[in-house]
């Protein structure tokens, strides 16, 4: 048994517990994700470029991300099974142990560029693109690859615009915004399954998350995120990948007319949700404290049943009643 094979029969007990203790569908893509960054670094020959920051960074945050179709969940434990190679390479006597805590540290200091990158669009190449849109039975529109040498992960900054401006009695803002109608589209269905919602502005992502919870009558078990545009990852704190955090950015950052933005449901079934803001109410008479779900078509698929079509009854009372006491 050469070095190589010795290598991955230690791996496969990590590989083995991720696979059992993450719930993933199939060990398969951690054993991927092992064999690309060994070929790319030098093609599998375990050479000292192993050891080469440089190297091992372009894989990490650039190759990696473009060519490796993984679901978010399965990239999580990607990243983990990549600090185990190291430990790996320790323990077979191919690098010391000081070199293997220094190449563990410099890919936990690479961790948030290889997760926000491993699950934006942008950074795919067409083929990882249309694996995904095959997994994921969704619409994504294949495109170019982006230019990922341009990307700015970093939003540009904005001027904050001062709000401590005292109003005289009577006194009112003219086009201010109160609140947005938006359509709700599950992705992959036909018949379709929608809800159009209209929704108070100045709420957080995390507020617009368990709003849409309530809509689709999910149970919020399951990890989420959001993507505008694709370019803008925001989600919860505890994510540690998102751009942006939605327990602090508000919608109105993002929602104009005719903006998409997906919200995507349980890494291992997806559900993913595209959100069309298809009206800006300005100067409305009556603002509103919670959402209203005005219109809506389909029944929800039960919690945890991706392709076993079975189905939660919809009734639009209750889950305005639920919308009123969120």
């Amino acid at each position: 048994m050469d070095k190589l094979d010795k290598l991955f029969d230690r791996m496969t007990r990590d590989m083995m517990h991720y696979f059992i203790a993450g719930g993933l569908a199939e060990p398969d893509g951690l054993v991927r994700t092992v064999e690309f960054f060994l070929s790319f670094i030098d093609k599998g020959k375990l050479s000292n470029k192993l050891l080469d920051e440089a190297v091992v960074k372009d894989a990490l945050i650039h190759h990696i991300p473009k060519h490796m179709p993984l679901f978010i969940d399965e990239s999580f434990y990607a990243y983990q099974i990549l600090l185990d190679l190291y430990s790996a390479l320790y323990h077979e006597k191919i690098i010391t142990e000081e070199q293997c805590k220094d190449m563990q540290y410099f890919i936990y200091l690479n961790k948030t560029a290889f997760l926000t990158r491993m699950s934006n669009p942008n950074y795919w190449s067409k083929t990882k693109l249309a694996i995904m849109d095959e997994w994921r039975e969704g619409n994504f529109e294949v495109e170019d690859p982006y230019n990922v040498e341009h990307y700015n992960l970093e939003e540009p900054p904005q001027k904050n615009i001062p709000n401590n401006i005292l109003k005289f009695p009577g006194q009112k803002n003219k086009n201010e915004v109160t609140s947005y109608f938006v359509r709700v589209d599950l992705k992959g269905y036909k018949p379709p399954i929608w809800r159009r919602l209209q929704i108070p502005s100045g709420i957080t992502y995390e507020r617009l998350h368990r709003i849409l919870q309530i809509a689709f009558g999910w149970e919020d078990r399951h990890l989420h995120s959001f993507f505008v545009d694709r370019t803008k990852m925001i989600g919860p704190d505890d994510l540690e990948m998102p751009q942006f955090s939605e327990e602090q950015r508000l919608i109105d950052e993002d929602f104009q007319k005719g903006v998409k933005i997906e919200y995507i449901y349980d890494f291992g079934c997806d559900w993913t949700h595209r959100i069309v803001v298809e009206k800006v109410v300005l100067d409305d008479l009556v603002r509103l404290g919670y959402a209203v779900c005005v219109k809506a078509k389909g029944d929800t698929p039960l919690e945890d049943s991706r392709g076993e079509e079975v189905w939660k009854e919809f009734i639009l009372s209750e889950t305005n009643e639920l919308l009123q006491q969120e």
